[in-house]
Formats: structure tokens, C-alpha cells, sequence
């Protein structure tokens, strides 16, 4: 099967040699994504949103859409901030209803970041 590599053009990719979303075959592997720039300076579901909508660009770069997630990872620096990175999350995927992880961490990276988002998804017939 061919390996397809997604970027978002940002230098850390070649640093750190990883990339935004990796497909193989029927599965999408998206890397964890937090907002970026001015979308840092908003709340958790602002954040939240932010980042699955760049979540959501890089599935459809690689042929899928937010329906095709299968499972979702949450990293959230302090857990009062669930509601509101839940309802962004909710939102996304309400009606998809992947399984799903949420985790506390000590930070991410920007440090201004409350939330990220790390997705798989599995191209599938509906």
C-alpha cells in the first residue's frame, strides 16, 4: 500500500521529521493539532474548534472527511477546561460518536495551548 504524507508547510515538520497526517490504504493517522496563532487566545472551545477544524482540512487533503473518524485523543492542560473542550468535540462529532480519550497534561506545545486534538479515521462505505 502506498504511504501518503500530508504537511501543513510549518518547519517543525522537517525538524522533528513527523507529519501532519499520514495515510496508508483506508487508514488516516492525524497528528496531534492544537490551535494556532490568534485562535491561541481563545477558550477551550474556541481552541477546541480551532484545532478540529484544522484537523479537519488535513482529512480532507488526505481523501476523508470528520465521518470517517474512528477514534479521537483530547490532551487538555487542566481538566475545568473539559466543558468547554467537550462541547467543541461534541459539535465535531456528535452523530460519528468515535471512541475517544481524554488525557491531563502538565503543558503543550505553544504553552499558550489548552487543548489538542489527535484523530484516526478509516476511510469506510456508509
Amino acid at each position: 500500500m502506498e504511504r501518503r504524507l500530508i504537511g501543513s508547510g510549518y518547519a517543525s515538520e522537517q525538524e522533528y521529521g513527523y507529519s501532519r497526517a499520514v495515510r496508508v490504504g483506508p487508514m488516516i493517522a492525524v497528528s496531534g493539532t492544537t490551535a494556532r496563532g490568534e485562535a491561541l487566545a481563545l477558550d477551550a472551545y474556541g481552541q477546541g474548534k480551532a484545532a478540529l477544524a484544522l484537523i479537519e482540512a488535513a482529512l480532507q487533503e488526505a481523501g476523508a472527511e470528520l465521518r470517517h473518524v474512528v477514534r479521537t485523543v483530547a490532551y487538555v492542560t487542566d481538566f475545568e477546561q473539559l466543558d468547554g473542550v467537550s462541547r467543541a468535540h461534541a459539535e465535531a462529532f456528535a452523530d460519528i460518536r468515535p471512541a475517544s480519550t481524554v488525557v491531563q497534561v502538565v503543558s503543550l506545545s505553544p504553552p499558550s495551548a489548552i487543548v489538542e486534538f489527535e484523530v484516526t479515521a478509516f476511510l469506510h462505505d456508509d
